[in-house]
């Protein structure tokens, strides 16, 4: 606003002197005309008939200055400009041709009445002539001039109402002074001994008796004069000066009750915040609330099968057929639980903790077994799977969690059978159509010919507890795949066409490892013959003991990493380390980095029920079994572990406290 107004002050002052320019040219150029009209009625005149007598010229001109006193000299030349009569005479020394030859011959080619450039005569005066045809029968017989000194234009600049403060001048086709506001003296010399316009900027010029000035010109109708009008840059300025002192104030009144408007605002959006909040903290409640039930029914169910086989067993130790059936409900209620508890953590996992590398042409084919339980007998799945699918970078037991929820999901939507097809496409850099995501993606879809999502809810199908089941059943299995899908640094998405099925995408990340080779060579997957197992759960500690009793002949326990220390600094010939990770005083991630530096040769597994830290994204050196875990998940983890040993058995490592 301030720098529109003060460039509108500044062109309406450039437009003043516009005006103030074309105004003086009117008036000049409207008092020339009359004289012109005047001279035009004398050459009309009988007396001017040739040829003219030199009395009646005399008389007749005498007359004319008696009321024309502007007319300085009345001359009559011929066609090759030669002064014929003269009033006042010409002295015996001037010379008897025409000074300004050129606005003569303007006047024969053009046999009109001119107005001539200013030109300085043999006295020094300078002056400019009106010139009008002598013509008879449409000949042209002679031409009469008056000569008009400047001081009669100058009078006309300062009647104008021009400024005192302003300047104006005139100068003629050849750039010379005819008159100007100052310095009368200057008339017939060049118009840049007055003032000298700008190279660069063509409306600034610079006076020569000093000051910086702001021009405007105009130019007279059928003749090349023209006039400019200058005014003082210190004015220019002066009003741009207060335009903006008044855009200042404007702008700090603006600023004042844009602040207190601020504080206004602040205060509602803290009260909506407040409110808003109570409300999210009530939703969140609630919630949670749901989400306990409904883990509280799970694990009921799961401790009543624990319940049942413990009371079956005290009664029925002798029936061994009978114990072996419910140890086998009791395993596969374990088997339940972690997939509950796996399933919790993937809802509320942020990292991407536990990703690898994973080649889905020959892991879904794997899970087809898995995935083929989570649908019912009327659903047929298909599974199509290209030989060229890139692998992805993703936790593996996160994608089977995903993909079971979607497959329940699409059973719920085909209560009356229906087909399933899970396929798979790669998707090269830039083509994700996707702006959260960069890079090289696999899309995995997983589409239904279910009853479909009406559009309304399309947007709401990732919501906690949100559900369109007939059961009003809620759950966190959508929720759970927008999650995992994030934390792999990937995106999901859905498009339903109500009434005719649903398809999900997940967009996954390419791995950057390279394919690993088809041959698959099973680890050593014995037990070591001395292991420590620390944990300080004692209750944990003793049944991770208990499962290993008949497996490794020498058990030693520790209750905190302090003590597991002391027992490796007497047991030197321990061969692996067991330990938990949350643990008080020192973790197991901890323990094991003491470990790395004391005894580098003993592979560490770290086992844990969980644990913030995996869960906020750590990376790890050590494998990690999830409790609870058997003994092959063991056997298998401390297999890596002494393979990465040996991989890093060349490695000499720095004496910590060496300073570079």
């Amino acid at each position: 606003m301030a720098w529109f107004f003060v460039t509108e002050q500044r062109n309406s002052l450039d437009e003043d002197v516009r005006v103030r320019a074309q105004t003086i040219a009117a008036t000049v150029q409207r008092e020339l005309h009359t004289q012109i009209q005047l001279l035009s009625v004398i050459a009309d005149s009988p007396r001017f008939d040739l040829p003219i007598s030199r009395s009646s010229f005399a008389e007749t001109a005498r007359r004319l200055r008696e009321r024309v006193p502007r007319w300085q000299q009345i001359r009559v030349s011929d066609e090759e400009g030669n002064v014929v009569l003269a009033f006042p005479p010409l002295d015996a020394s001037a010379s008897k041709r025409v000074v300004d030859i050129e606005s003569h011959e303007r006047l024969l080619q053009s046999r009109s009445a001119v107005i001539g450039n200013i030109v300085t005569g043999s006295k020094g005066q300078a002056g400019f002539a009106i010139r009008v045809p002598i013509e008879r029968n449409n000949n042209l017989r002679a031409v009469v001039s008056a000569v008009i000194r400047p001081t009669m234009v100058k009078d006309l600049l300062h009647a104008g109402g021009l400024p005192d403060t302003w300047s104006a001048w005139i100068v003629d086709g050849q750039g010379r002074l005819v008159a100007s506001t100052g310095a009368p003296e200057l008339a017939g010399k060049t118009g840049e001994e007055f003032a000298r316009l700008s190279g660069t900027d063509p409306g600034l010029a610079t006076l020569t008796g000093g000051g910086d000035i702001r021009v405007g010109e105009a130019t007279f109708q059928e003749m090349p004069w023209r006039v400019r009008v200058g005014l003082p840059i210190a004015e220019y300025d002066r009003l741009a000066r207060k335009a903006w002192v008044f855009a200042v104030v404007g702008c700090s009144v603006t600023l004042l009750l844009s602040g207190a408007a601020a504080l206004l605002f602040l205060r509602e959006v803290n009260a909506r915040n407040r409110e808003r909040e109570s409300m999210a903290n009530w939703q969140r409640m609630d919630a949670l609330g749901k989400l306990t039930g409904q883990a509280a029914h799970d694990f009921n169910n799961l401790l009543m099968v624990f319940q049942s086989g413990v009371e079956g067993i005290k009664r029925r130790r002798s029936d061994e057929q009978r114990v072996t059936q419910l140890l086998d409900h009791m395993s596969n209620g374990i088997t339940r639980g972690k997939s509950i508890t796996r399933r919790l953590l993937s809802f509320s996992r942020r990292s991407n903790q536990g990703a690898a590398h994973v080649e889905l042409d020959s892991r879904l084919p794997e899970m087809s077994s898995l995935l083929r339980q989570a649908l019912n007998d009327a659903v047929v799945m298909d599974l199509v799977i290209p030989d060229d699918i890139w692998p992805v970078h993703v936790d593996s037991a996160g994608l089977e969690i995903a993909l079971i929820n979607l497959l329940t999901n699409a059973r719920e939507a085909m209560k009356n059978g229906g087909r399933v097809t899970i396929t798979a496409r790669n998707v090269p850099e830039g083509a994700a159509e996707d702006p959260t995501i960069a890079g090289a993606f696999v899309a995995l879809t997983i589409a239904d010919t279910g009853k479909g999502v009406e559009p309304a809810n399309l947007n709401r199908v990732f919501e906690p507890f949100f559900s369109t089941k007939e059961s009003g059943r809620a759950g966190l299995g959508l929720t759970q795949v927008h999650s995992f899908a994030k934390a792999a640094g990937g995106v999901v998405k859905v498009t339903s066409l109500f009434g005719h099925g649903s398809a999900f995408t997940l967009m996954l990340p390419k791995s950057s490892q390279p394919r690993a080779p088809r041959e698959i060579t099973h680890p050593d997957r014995k037990f070591p013959q001395k292991i420590l197992i620390v944990d300080d759960t004692p209750a944990s500690l003793q049944s991770a003991r208990i499962s290993l009793e008949e497996l490794v002949p020498s058990i030693y326990t520790a209750d905190g990493g302090q003590q597991a220390l002391s027992i490796l600094e007497q047991h030197a010939d321990i061969e692996a380390v067991l330990s938990d990770i949350m643990m008080p005083d020192m973790s197991g991630i901890e323990l094991a980095e003491e470990l790395c530096r004391r005894h580098p040769q003993t592979p560490v597994v770290l086992m844990t029920g969980y644990s913030d830290r995996l869960e906020a994204g750590l990376e790890i050196m050590w494998p990690v079994v999830a409790k609870p875990f058997k003994n092959d998940e063991l056997a298998a983890a401390l297999a890596s572990a002494r393979s990465h040993v040996r991989d890093h058995s060349n490695v000499i490592r720095l004496n910590p406290s060496f300073k570079v």
